[in-house]
């Protein structure tokens, strides 16, 4: 059966108090009551007032260790700044030094011709001293009404005195020696010492040699003549060696110098 809605919410109501109400009594069931104690108990001493009163003795603190005290870290240094690198100064650099060229070493050669035309120059010095000397002294032989004798011979005479001194052992005639002689012996002197002598050459050779020239003791050709003991070789290294003492002897000997010139060479041995 159905009940009306005001009869529900009644319903309602009274069913939700009667709930609370035992929730409420179950909750006080639960707490205990507290009650305090009826009285203190004091513990008390009789002391005799006419005796001085003892000092109380100190109590002992029960020994409690003490907690080490945490110190706070310490701070960490800061670190130091790297000092700044300076760049290393870049050494000059040295100047290289200079390499000299080292002169240039004579040649051989040239310095035997330049020690032969030394004692050349030596040797013909001498000689125009003594002509020099020999002329002074026939100066002063001299007569006013005298003539001077010719000082430059022929080319027979020439050839004659080339033949003569050059072509004997020791170099001497049985006159006294002229300028024309040391003109001789000046070429012979220079044409032996650039000769050559071929292996095998046999002591007394002897040739007539002629020569060509120009004023300054250019050599212009240079000829083998007659009487010559010599084999083809041989004639080819004194023609060789006239040629290697081009210039000849010329200074000193311009009032005897002649263009055909005809001389003896000649090797006596070792």
């Amino acid at each position: 059966m159905s009940l009306p809605v005001e009869q529900k919410k009644a319903l309602f109501y009274s069913m939700g108090l009667h709930l609370l109400l035992v929730a409420l009594l179950f909750i006080s069931a639960q707490q205990k009551v507290i009650t305090p104690p009826k009285g203190i108990a004091i513990e008390a001493q009789i002391v005799d007032l006419t005796q001085p009163l003892s000092a109380p003795q100190p109590q002992k603190k029960p020994d409690t260790e003490q907690a080490p005290v945490q110190q706070p870290p310490k701070p960490k240094p800061e670190p130091k700044p790297e000092p700044e690198l300076k760049p290393e100064p870049k050494p000059e650099p040295k100047p290289e030094p200079k390499i000299e060229p080292e002169p240039a070493k004579p040649d051989p050669a040239v310095l035997k011709r330049q020690q032969e035309q030394a004692e050349r120059l030596k040797k013909l010095q001498q000689l125009r001293e003594q002509r020099q000397a020999a002329e002074a002294a026939a100066k002063a032989q001299k007569t006013p009404d005298q003539k001077p004798q010719q000082t430059v011979p022929d080319d027979n005479k020439v050839e004659q005195q080339a033949s003569g001194p050059i072509g004997t052992q020791d170099g001497k005639t049985g006159q006294e020696p002229s300028l024309l002689n040391h003109y001789i012996t000046a070429i012979q002197a220079d044409v032996t010492r650039q000769w050559a002598r071929p292996v095998g050459t046999p002591a007394g050779l002897k040739c007539q040699i002629k020569v060509n020239q120009i004023p300054g003791g250019g050599v212009i050709s240079v000829t083998i003549g007659t009487p010559c003991n010599a084999d083809t070789v041989v004639k080819n290294s004194i023609i060789n060696a006239v040629k290697k003492a081009d210039p000849l002897p010329y200074a000193g000997f311009e009032s005897v110098f002649e263009r055909r010139l005809n001389f003896i060479f000649q090797y006596q041995g070792d």
